[in-house]
């Protein structure tokens, strides 16, 4: 279960409030010490359409679809490409 997102209260007139209204146009990234945030803007609930019924029919339509993968070889095939580097993303 997914833990319930704190909410921030932002003053209007702060530089907080100033570089979340560039998100409002386009998202935007923030870096501090390292650690990049992707600030978007919400615009809706994501879960306003979720069905749990369509949900799990698409779990279920998905069960057995690596039947007869030999599973020991796909782990090594792609434990093999994660090292590999990729443009922008060095492994």
């Amino acid at each position: 279960m997914t833990a319930a997102l704190k909410t921030i209260t932002v003053d209007p007139d702060s530089e907080v409030a100033r570089v979340l209204a560039q998100a409002a146009e386009a998202p935007i990234l923030i870096e501090t010490r390292g650690a990049r945030f992707r600030i978007v803007r919400e615009d809706e609930d994501p879960f306003a359409n979720y069905d749990p019924e369509r949900a799990r029919a698409a779990a279920e339509r998905a069960f057995g679809t690596l039947k007869g993968v030999d599973v020991e070889k796909l782990l090594a095939e792609l434990k093999e490409q994660r090292a590999q580097d990729s443009q922008g993303r060095p492994a």
